[in-house]
């Protein structure tokens, strides 16, 4: 007897090691989400969120007006 063939239309059952990589994908995922909302977050302090920015390579945050101005006085 011979098995059919998956088609985009069926599904196959997936292998453990698939669906683990799925499972640390999507934990990953989560956790990227989690520290760009910690980044973009203005009431966290913005030098420290923009050097945690730069070292991980994510967009930098945009400085609340209040950041903008201390910035400006100390230049």
């Amino acid at each position: 007897m011979s098995r059919p063939k998956a088609t985009a239309n069926t599904s196959s059952p997936q292998s453990p090691d698939l669906r683990s990589a799925e499972n640390d994908l999507q934990r990953l995922r989560g956790c990227l989400r989690t520290v760009a909302e910690f980044i973009h977050d203005p009431a966290v302090d913005f030098a420290a969120r923009h050097v945690l920015a730069q070292r991980l390579g994510l967009p930098a945050p945009t400085p609340t007006p209040a950041a903008r101005q201390a910035k400006e006085a100390t230049q």
